[in-house]
């Protein structure tokens, strides 16, 4: 791989694992809203006391949706995280071959 190669190489993965960063930070912040919703509706349900009402087993439905929801970011997440890792690995590849590009072109043959 030449130099130019290497560098664009390095710059495209940088922003691809910046990218996935911040989808990290989205589904964190989704996460936290759905932890929210179910808190809140976990208070309500408490409040209105009776389990076999057909208002507690709305908001009981809702739960189980909003924990679904949940599950499938958790899955999202550790999915974008083997992403970022495969993209790591192969940003420090491209490092290591852009370093080798730069020794070689700034060294002097012969000794001189």
């Amino acid at each position: 791989m030449g130099f130019l190669t290497s560098f664009s190489r390095s710059m495209y993965l940088t922003n691809y694992i910046n990218r996935l960063e911040i989808q990290l930070n989205d589904i964190t912040t989704e996460q936290l809203d759905l932890s929210n919703e179910v808190a809140q509706l976990n208070s309500e349900i408490s409040d209105l006391g009776k389990t076999d009402s057909a208002a507690v087993k709305q908001l009981t439905a809702r739960k189980v949706e909003l924990e679904a929801l949940d599950n499938q970011l958790k899955l999202r997440m550790k999915k974008i995280q083997s992403q970022i890792q495969a993209a790591t690995t192969e940003l420090q590849s491209a490092d290591q071959m852009l370093q080798r590009n730069i020794q070689s072109s700034f060294s002097y043959a012969g000794g001189r």
